[in-house]
């Protein structure tokens, strides 16, 4: 079985989440793909938003997005650690519960380009097949080959995952949000119709 995994604020999850997880799931012939929620990211220990939005609206957002699609599924664990979200005891949480899969752990561009600074990094990569969303003409070919020289590991080197360029960003649109634009489009219908109907990011 091939298992990919996807870790993340989603605060709240937008729809270049959805295109860029469809693609791993298709490049890689994977047969689940599960979204965990952070519950607290340990690059993002000062981030306002966070503390604005609680574990479980950033939860009901996750499940309203990946609804329709028959492969995508949410894992709670990190959620339920309440403790800052180290992707080391994510990958070994999975280890235990699928013994027998083979795990592809997904992250961006700059995730990629930071990941010696992830705690563990070296022992993820013994783990799980690492896969790096590629955006086309945002990194230059020669960054893209020293992150797969650095981030090899033996004879197992990165995966690159073909995304489309989609500028969107959980920021952005908790920005259009607070300033009274539209979102339309940005995050699936129920995302948009949560976020209005419990008020978030009125405010940040």
């Amino acid at each position: 079985m091939n298992i990919g995994i996807i870790g993340g604020s989603y605060n709240p999850p937008h729809i270049a989440h959805l295109i860029i997880a469809d693609r791993f799931t298709e490049q890689m012939s994977l047969d689940r793909t599960f979204f965990v929620p952070a519950y607290r990211s340990p690059f993002k220990l000062g981030d306002d938003a966070m503390e604005n939005t609680s574990s479980e609206q950033r939860l009901a957002m996750i499940r309203a997005a990946i609804e329709s699609h028959p492969q995508f599924e949410v894992e709670t664990v990190e959620l339920e650690r309440e403790e800052i979200s180290y992707t080391i005891n994510t990958v070994m949480y999975f280890e235990e519960r699928f013994p027998t899969a083979k795990l592809h752990l997904l992250v961006g561009g700059d995730q990629a380009a930071a990941f010696t600074k992830w705690k563990d990094w070296q022992e993820i990569l013994k783990r799980v097949q690492l896969c790096i969303a590629r955006r086309p003409y945002t990194i230059s070919p020669e960054v893209e080959r020293a992150i797969a020289f650095h981030l090899s590991l033996g004879d197992k080197s990165p995966q690159w995952i073909e995304a489309p360029i989609l500028a969107v960003s959980s920021t952005e649109i908790r920005q259009r949000v607070s300033g009274g634009k539209s979102i339309r489009y940005l995050v699936p219908v129920k995302v948009e119709q949560y976020i209005y109907d419990c008020g978030l990011y009125k405010t940040l």
